[in-house]
């Protein structure tokens, strides 16, 4: 999993759960949607990253068994 990600993530999730320990204002509340929209923001870059370097593995592994089944012949 891309670790760039997963750190932003973290630290969105300790920004939220700060909130989480007090009242909730109309304040508190606009920027708890701010993180949460950001949050989702970078869990879809994650995930993008993280099928992209699925599928370069993937091809990969396709590459080299095409190079073994070629030797072989």
């Amino acid at each position: 999993m891309p670790s760039s990600t997963d750190a932003r993530i973290e630290a969105l999730c300790e920004r939220i759960r700060a909130f989480c320990e007090r009242p909730i204002t109309r304040e508190s509340e606009d920027e708890i949607r701010g993180l949460a929209h950001e949050l989702r923001m970078v869990i879809d870059e994650h995930v993008r990253l993280a099928k992209s370097s699925l599928n370069t593995k993937h091809a990969a592994i396709i590459a080299r068994d095409q190079e073994r089944e070629d030797s072989a012949a």
